[in-house]
């Protein structure tokens, strides 16, 4: 028998309805349709498709099921189509972004997350094949582009008018990067790449990012509600970054201290199986292999914490190698559009941004720096003693023994 004509639901509840069987999918749907076919549509599922915009054969299925109990599998299976190269061959896909990821650098605009690598599709299957996977395994050089856009790395087109900024020993400074940074890894170190990225500045500026929210930025950047430097630590081996936020200058000290912070924060058992820290840092003016008082300051942290500590220097224009910088394109995606007014806006979007699907650390630090700090001449000749640099590039390859501990070779 039909019910009352009273008992037929408002617009409002058909809207509601309708948006509840939306959110739901498969036999949960058509058990939740056939419930409200059989309550306001005496079991019609006619009246169903013309109330509520129903497919007439979904509904007639949901109560068929309701009727006996029996639930309709879907005739679609649960995979279609091949798996891809990535999925038949994972250990080959991870050694495919490994040999990317030496390659890679971020795009200098930090306008994408998307990495670019010198590394060609023809070369990256020579690479596979040195490794010992046989030829049946590969793919063609074709996909195997493709399959390096899908994991994140792109050749980029060489622009010819850019002018050439390259000293004579970039290339060795690159090769042994390669060499000290495998060579460490084997040896148990901490290896960790550290960078400064530009200082943020407080206040309503849009910075470029876009919303679909209807916030509203200043037409003109003049002014600011403060400014924080920020200094990156990235855990090449776990992925995990740390964010140290200054309320002051960026300086020696500055950095050092963010290094020591990011090491108390470690847990104790994983500084004592730390055999040595490694630092890949580019050549900088506050951090460089010939600035006093940042040397001053490592030469202090090692005889503190007793490890050494290997300093690797990036060639001057060729800081974007280095891996942190990658982390710094995601935060730039993440908050442009977000009004950063103030310190704790600008720390909780630093929070929320994640890098290989962790969260950072982000600290505050509100100690007030002095620029311009630098050691005598004569201090400087006793910090030098305590450094061990490469005879070849004596500039950009520093290792630093802490007082009392025995040799150690890198």
């Amino acid at each position: 028998m039909a019910l009352p004509s009273n008992s037929l639901p408002t617009c409002e509840h058909v809207a509601d309805i309708r948006f509840a069987a939306s959110k739901m999918h498969g036999c949960e749907r058509r058990a939740f349709v056939a419930e409200m076919t059989l309550k306001y549509c005496a079991g019609s599922a006619r009246k169903a498709e013309s109330l509520f915009g129903w497919g007439r054969e979904m509904v007639e299925t949901g109560l068929g099921e309701a009727r006996t109990g029996v639930v309709c599998l879907s005739a679609k299976p649960l995979t279609t189509g091949r798996k891809r190269w990535e999925e038949n061959y994972p250990e080959a896909a991870a050694d495919l972004r490994r040999l990317a990821e030496e390659h890679a650098q971020q795009e200098p605009s930090f306008t994408s997350t998307v990495a670019f690598t010198r590394l060609t599709a023809a070369q990256a299957r020579q690479r596979l094949r040195e490794l010992g996977y046989p030829q049946e395994a590969l793919p063609a050089r074709g996909t195997l582009a493709r399959i390096l856009n899908r994991l994140g790395y792109r050749l980029r087109r060489v622009v010819k008018a850019k002018p050439k900024k390259k000293i004579p020993q970039t290339n060795d400074i690159f090769i042994n990067i390669k060499k000290k940074d495998a060579a460490n890894q084997v040896l148990g170190a901490k290896r960790i790449s550290v960078d400064c990225k530009a200082t943020v500045k407080l206040g309503p500026f849009s910075r470029g990012g876009l919303t679909r929210g209807n916030q509203r930025a200043c037409d003109h950047d003049m002014g600011d509600n403060g400014k924080h430097p920020p200094c990156g630590i990235l855990d090449e081996d776990t992925g995990q970054l740390t964010i140290h936020f200054g309320s002051s200058a960026k300086t020696s000290d500055f950095i050092v201290d963010a290094l020591q912070a990011w090491w108390e924060r470690l847990p104790l058992a994983e500084r004592q199986a730390t055999t040595l820290i490694q630092i890949k840092i580019d050549n900088g003016p506050e951090s460089s292999g010939v600035r006093s008082q940042f040397l001053h300051r490592i030469v202090a942290w090692a005889d503190q914490i007793n490890k050494p500590i290997h300093l690797l220097y990036f060639p001057p224009y060729h800081s974007k190698y280095n891996p942190i910088e990658r982390c710094w394109g995601i935060l730039e995606l993440h908050w442009n559009g977000a009004l950063l007014v103030d310190t704790e806006t600008m720390l909780a979007w630093a929070r929320t941004m994640t890098w290989k699907g962790i969260q950072p650390i982000v600290n505050l630090c509100t100690t007030v720096y002095e620029k311009g700090i630098s050691l005598t001449k004569k201090a400087m000749r006793a910090v030098e003693a305590r450094l061990d640099r490469n005879p070849d590039l004596p500039k950009y390859d520093i290792l630093i023994q802490p007082l009392g501990a025995g040799s150690f070779v890198s």
